[in-house]
């Protein structure tokens, strides 16, 4: 029997991070990877849509504290994690299943150990049911 391998959506900031593209196991581990212009930009919707489309975990890579090309958008998307965590809860999704990294690493040497530790730890929990599933399921035991 083939073991279970989440798939991860990383968001990463392009200042400050890296991707090591041609990493086998990142691409493996990775299903979508999408450079952003700065982690602040991320809305809860894109979150949530990542969730929805089959992500297993979602990872931000955002730039480190105080070093915010666009002065505190990093700390915009810790404060976007730290809100949208309970919500994930609240459709059964574990909150662990959403991780911001706020550093740098420009060549991209931290990125691999950081997806295979997160990929892990989601691992533990299972496939994630898509959102819509899970709010029909909801409504449906309401009544």
């Amino acid at each position: 029997m083939k073991q279970y391998e989440p798939k991860l959506v990383c968001f990463s900031c392009k200042f400050g991070w890296g991707y090591l593209g041609d990493e086998e196991e990142l691409r493996r581990r990775v299903k979508n990877w999408v450079p952003i212009i700065c982690s602040g930009k991320i809305d809860t919707m894109h979150v949530l849509e990542a969730f929805d489309q089959g992500a297993d975990g979602v990872l931000i890579l955002g730039c480190a504290e105080g070093d915010c090309h666009y002065q505190d958008g990093n700390f915009e998307a810790r404060k976007r994690v730290l809100l949208l965590q309970p919500i994930l809860e609240a459709y059964g999704i574990e909150k662990e299943r959403l991780r911001i990294e706020l550093s740098m690493d420009p060549e991209g040497r931290t990125i691999p150990q950081m997806v295979k530790e997160m990929s892990e730890a989601v691992a533990r929990f299972g496939p994630v049911k898509k959102i819509r599933e899970r709010a029909k399921a909801a409504s449906t035991s309401r009544r």
